[in-house]
């Protein structure tokens, strides 16, 4: 395998945030991979979007933190529901040995048929950029991501482990981005990233190090009946 192009989007409701990750594929000894592109896509503005088909047009994988699409989900615990790849961040359930470390995720995916709470709305956005990206980049791996379960994932893994600053504070973004710092050579601009490139960054990196082999895990189910839903973490 040569270079690896992996492409992470943060979404959101006016803009995207993206950031490319590229770097050797998998191999002993291999240098570390870099931030190659950041880009900040304005939703509404002419043309933005085809700027983003560009971007993933070439890309070895996208990882996007939206969920996909709305599924019938399946059963958390006190009636409520969410799709496969989040129970198993958040419960020991449907056979699972064990809850997958980087849960629970913050916002469960309403399921088909369900009430849909104006504060999701930003899902939409998501699964519209989903069914774009699908159709413009049909090559191109899409995997979901969860910059959040990542970040909680390297902080319960570093010696001593981290507690995680709240993703209001102003110092958020600069504790995560030290938590990646280390897997990637940063542009000297990182420093001043705020939050939605940082995750972004992470989503990138999920999907560059689940192709190379490097260091990321899956959270789904097999149970028969599964959604099919997955989301790509760090390790």
């Amino acid at each position: 395998m040569g270079a690896v192009r992996a492409v992470g989007i943060d979404v959101g409701m006016q803009a995207h945030h993206v950031v490319v990750v590229t770097g050797p594929g998998p191999g002993p000894g291999a240098p570390t991979p870099a931030v190659t592109e950041a880009h900040v896509i304005v939703l509404g503005r002419t043309g933005s979007l085809d700027e983003l088909d560009a971007v993933c047009a070439h890309a070895d994988a996208v990882g996007i933190d939206a969920p996909e699409r709305q599924t019938d989900g399946c059963s958390l615990h006190a009636g409520t529901r969410g799709r496969c790849a989040e129970v198993a961040l958040a419960a020991n359930a449907h056979g699972l040995a064990a809850r997958l470390l980087g849960g629970p995720v913050g916002m469960l995916t309403p399921p088909r048929h369900a009430p849909f709470p104006a504060r999701l709305d930003w899902m939409h956005t998501g699964f519209e950029l989903w069914r774009r990206l699908g159709a413009s980049c049909p090559g191109v791996p899409i995997l979901e991501t969860y910059p959040s379960g990542s970040f909680r994932r390297l902080a319960a893994g570093v010696s001593p482990p981290v507690r995680l600053v709240p993703r209001g504070r102003r110092t958020a973004a600069v504790q995560r981005l030290a938590l990646v710092a280390g897997m990637v050579e940063l542009p000297p601009g990182a420093a001043v990233w705020g939050l939605d490139g940082v995750d972004a960054l992470a989503a990138a990196l999920a999907v560059y190090r689940m192709i190379t082999g490097s260091g990321a895990v899956m959270a789904q189910h097999d149970h028969p009946g599964h959604d099919g839903s997955r989301i790509v973490l760090l390790a």
